[in-house]
């Protein structure tokens, strides 16, 4: 086999450096993939699912590394190897959301008994710490991926002011541990070396792909439409995600209500859960389809006429492409989307939070036909670039390049040779013992979340005027027998509007817990990877 020019090892993605001659086949893969929460479908896990099932078809054989909710059985759960978890109580982060301690004796015989011979970090998360120390004790290969913009969410939960410092100095510390670190879009790539990544791992750009036989123009259906009352003349809005605030739904949701409130003939359609949809599911001329894959979710996107996703979190913006692909003219965010679209051709780009500016862009789509049919031509084309299986190979090699840097001990001894490369933390001792962060972390989780939930109910209960058992009852999931409720409800009681002086009280109590919960994993992350 002959050496690869630089050229071809440009093409296959890997690291730009002459690379040895003896790369493995596909079929000699052995990959083990950690994440957090494989059986979440989010962002990352249907990445993951894409790529593992492209290495199989390949013959390269994967493994995943996760947590696992409690009602899942065996069949399903095959080829996971099963990490303790720790389940985050928080329902603004959605449901199924864990994070896992360390590799325990069971974990570690499992993966020893797999033998991968290249490991891929999804998440930092604290496991994957332990993960990294197993691949240098055994000279593994490995490397990882960045899908989330893990610091910008704290602003939507109140937390920036408190941990984005320390987080930020963990993410560091975390990745900088890494041989390589793959990236989405030449945005993140700016992004992360701005905010200092990059200075002991090499960050590389490695996009994403769709599947354009199974995103296309021609899944448009009438009778989708037509059983969610909406007519060909309607023009439908779409939202694709999960409802949850560091997406940005409450933008969404005010452009479709502001064009409902004007008389524009626009509707929308809600494809995801979490906790916006309650309120989204209120809404006049609104229709939430609640989880949709597959077939499912193609003719979502081809039924609909614009995709408004104003998230500014995403790290490439799969929903954007899926919905280009589908012929869905996308208006979206200029810094994290703007690789996809070109605002004015296939879609409209607008700032970060800038409402009035999603609306107009909106708008405009909506009452020019022609302007968006034109716009869904180009959409669909511009995703031709894009296509899933070129990407996803490229990831294989990606792992070659990784399998043959570690048989190099010159390249081995030179990762070593740094503190960041022998993971020598004080973080690293603490957060991967799972007994530990579980007696610690969880109470203070538990509890925060108990106290969010109690203030949420509360300050709803108290300035509605609904009956007390009717708001229990929507609220706390009050156990009062159903005859006692209506006896109740039938008196028609009212709650006055709670005073100034409660819901400060609870307001109060709600953040000293956040403070409180937070305190001592802070601490820890500013202590973090020192020598």
């Amino acid at each position: 086999m002959s050496v690869p020019t630089k050229e071809e090892q440009m093409e296959m993605g890997g690291i730009t450096e002459l690379k040895a001659h003896n790369r493995p086949r596909d079929d000699e893969l052995r990959i083990l993939i950690f994440t957090a929460c494989y059986f979440v479908l989010d962002g990352v896990t249907l990445t993951i699912r894409r790529l593992e099932s492209h290495l199989r078809s390949r013959g390269a054989v994967v493994k995943i590394a996760s947590t696992v909710p409690d009602e899942f059985t065996a069949e399903q759960t095959k080829d996971i190897i099963i990490i303790p978890g720790i389940k985050i109580p928080f329902t603004a982060a959605g449901e199924g959301y864990a994070f896992g301690g360390s590799l325990g004796e069971n974990t570690l015989r499992e993966i020893e008994e797999f033998n991968p011979n290249c490991v891929h970090f999804t998440v930092p998360d604290l496991v994957s710490l332990d993960g990294i120390r197993w691949c240098q004790r055994n000279n593994v290969g490995y490397m990882a991926t960045w899908h989330s913009n893990y610091s910008d969410y704290l602003k939507y939960y109140f937390l920036e002011w408190i941990l984005k410092p320390g987080f930020m100095v963990y993410l560091k510390g975390f990745y900088e541990q890494m041989p390589a670190v793959y990236v989405p879009t030449p945005f993140m790539l700016d992004k992360l070396k701005r905010e200092g990544f990059g200075r002991n791992t090499e960050l590389i750009e490695w996009g994403r792909g769709v599947d354009l036989k199974l995103f296309t123009p021609d899944r448009r259906s009438s009778e989708f439409r037509i059983s969610r009352g909406i007519s060909e003349q309607d023009v439908l809005v779409l939202w694709v995600g999960r409802l949850v605030p560091e997406k940005r739904p409450d933008i969404w949701t005010s452009v479709v209500q502001r064009l409902h409130s004007e008389g524009i003939n626009a509707k929308g359609i809600v494809v995801g859960h979490g906790t916006f949809e309650a309120t989204l599911s209120e809404m006049q001329n609104v229709s939430c389809a609640g989880w949709l894959s597959g077939v499912s979710l193609a003719e979502a996107y081809a039924s609909a006429d614009i995709l408004l996703f104003p998230s500014d979190v995403e790290t490439f913006g799969n929903v954007t492409l899926e919905a280009l692909a589908s012929g869905c003219v996308s208006v979206v965010v200029d810094t994290c989307s703007g690789h996809l679209v070109q605002s004015g051709f296939n879609g409209y780009t607008c700032a970060p939070g800038d409402l009035e500016g999603f609306y107009q862009a909106t708008k405009t789509l909506v009452q020019d036909d022609n302007l968006r049919r034109q716009m869904s031509k180009n959409a669909r084309e511009s995703a031709w670039r894009f296509e899933r299986n070129k990407i996803l190979q490229q990831m294989a090699e990606n792992y070659k390049d990784a399998i043959v840097r570690h048989r190099d001990p010159e390249y081995v001894r030179q990762l070593m040779s740094t503190p960041h490369g022998q993971g020598r933390t004080f973080l690293s001792y603490i957060c991967c013992n799972f007994w530990f962060v579980k007696t610690f972390a969880e109470p203070f989780l538990n509890a925060t979340a108990s106290v969010q939930t109690l203030a949420d109910s509360s300050k709803e209960c108290m300035n509605s005027p609904r009956s007390r058992f009717t708001c229990g009852r929507r609220n706390l999931k009050s156990s009062v027998s159903s005859t006692s409720v209506v006896k109740f409800a039938d008196e028609g009681k009212e709650r006055r509007p709670a005073s100034a002086a409660f819901i400060l009280l609870m307001k109060t109590m709600n953040y000293t817990a956040i403070i409180a919960s937070y305190l001592i994993i802070g601490l820890l992350i500013y202590a973090s990877f020192t020598l």
